[in-house]
């Protein structure tokens, strides 16, 4: 497993939105994700935040195939509809990077 890949998706629902987009990623998305081949496993993190600041969240991707592959097979399914994104998330505040092991 030293090639796993870790792909991080830090992302904000859109106001007033969070259980419904809370229940989308949980109950929704990440099971479309990990019926992709090469995608492993995925946790999901909120950042502590004071009062009144909005919640980001961050899912922890792990990747044990061809992440360019799995990274075109995510966008292959969003453009045929086999995998919906939800209104509820923010796209202004969403960002993914990739961890490789060194």
């Amino acid at each position: 497993m030293g090639n796993t890949v870790k792909m991080l998706v830090k992302s904000r629902a859109k106001d007033g939105m969070d259980a419904e987009y809370n229940a989308w990623y949980s109950d929704t998305h990440i099971p479309d994700m990990l019926l992709i081949d090469g995608v492993a496993s995925c946790t999901r993190h909120r950042l502590r935040t004071g009062d009144g600041e909005p919640a980001e969240y961050l899912a922890i991707y792990e990747i044990d195939g061809d992440i360019d592959l799995v990274q075109k097979e995510i966008a292959a399914r969003i453009k045929d509809g086999r995998m919906q994104l939800s209104a509820s998330l923010d796209p202004a505040n969403s960002e993914m990077t990739l961890w490789e092991p060194i």
